[in-house]
């Protein structure tokens, strides 16, 4: 291994010429120098390639690579396709990283002989890039085999523009799958694949991003965003039945609570279905389905007081 290996940096981007310029700065502004940029363009409609482009004027190890729209997943595979270094690190186009990340990471990383890092973060709130009063909530840690299985299937523990990963293992694993019904998850699936196939993951508590949350979305955009981790959830790999269920379950129920009307229940039906016949069998399951065929009222009612007798 190279002492000061090359960082290869993934950014997928779409219709985001507003934060591009900020992005790519904390990149060439880190403490760490040996990286190149890959802005993998999915598609923009707007001048997003426009802003790119003369990004990539101004520094020659920063790289763009055009695409049709095939969302994160096929946008961050490609990226790592034609990636040149020994490591990849992941960002989006709207994130900050604090100056020292990629020197602090890739240390702690190699003397830990971890596959796979990731790092904690400050959330940013309404834009607010200053703001340093929430952390996304990293520990100081290391995932692996089942136990680091059966963590992550009771929650994704990755903020995906922290990681730090093997080029190597991502290429072994077949990278980020593209299935359009689980994009917004495809990362947290590849994490617990790479755990079903043996890697080891480090989480590092040390905040080194700045994670951009804009203003609320409107609720049924909230709903939709949901439906990828429910696609999710029922494909990872792993044994760990029940953390996995009782991941499900709490997402079912946040489906229903966001469910204002019977016209967004309605929407969300085929992929409730879905999930009610993977965590329930028998009895539970014909009667939750009847109630998922009534209304968002009488399935509510019967989803609390199932999952209860059901321990989960």
């Amino acid at each position: 291994m190279q002492i000061d290996p090359l960082i290869s940096v993934v950014i997928p981007i779409y219709n985001c010429p507003e934060y591009a310029i900020s992005t790519a700065e904390s990149v060439k502004n880190q403490t760490y120098s040996n990286w190149e940029i890959i802005f993998v363009n999915d598609g923009s409609t707007d001048n997003t390639a426009k802003v790119i482009e003369q990004l990539a004027k101004t520094d020659h190890r920063i790289r763009i690579i055009h695409q049709a729209n095939g969302k994160q997943g096929k946008a961050r595979n490609n990226g790592i396709k034609h990636s040149q270094g020994e490591w990849i690190a992941f960002l989006d186009a709207d994130d900050i990283w604090l100056p020292n990340k990629l020197e602090i990471q890739l240390s702690k990383t190699i003397q830990e002989n971890a596959d796979l890092s990731f790092t904690d973060g400050y959330i940013c709130l309404e834009n607010d890039m200053l703001r340093r009063d929430h952390r996304l909530g990293v520990e100081n840690k290391i995932y692996k085999g089942d136990d680091g299985i059966q963590l992550f299937h009771a929650q994704n523990r990755i903020p995906t523009s922290t990681v730090l990963v093997k080029k190597s293992i991502l290429e072994k694993s077949g990278g980020f799958p593209e299935d359009r019904d689980i994009q917004n998850c495809e990362d947290y699936f590849l994490w617990t694949r790479l755990l079903a196939d043996g890697y080891k993951l480090q989480g590092i508590n040390e905040a080194l991003l700045l994670y951009r949350v804009y203003p609320e979305s409107s609720t049924g955009k909230e709903i939709k965003l949901i439906y990828p981790l429910l696609n999710c959830l029922i494909r990872i790999p792993g044994n760990h039945q029940q953390a996995r269920k009782t991941h499900i379950l709490k997402t079912l129920k946040k489906i229903v609570e966001l469910s204002e009307t019977e016209m967004e229940f309605n929407a969300a039906k085929t992929i409730i279905s879905k999930s009610v016949s993977e965590l329930f069998g028998g009895f539970q399951k014909t009667l939750l389905l009847i109630g998922l065929k009534t209304s968002r009222r009488i399935f509510q009612s019967l989803l609390w007081r199932l999952s209860s007798f059901s321990n989960i």
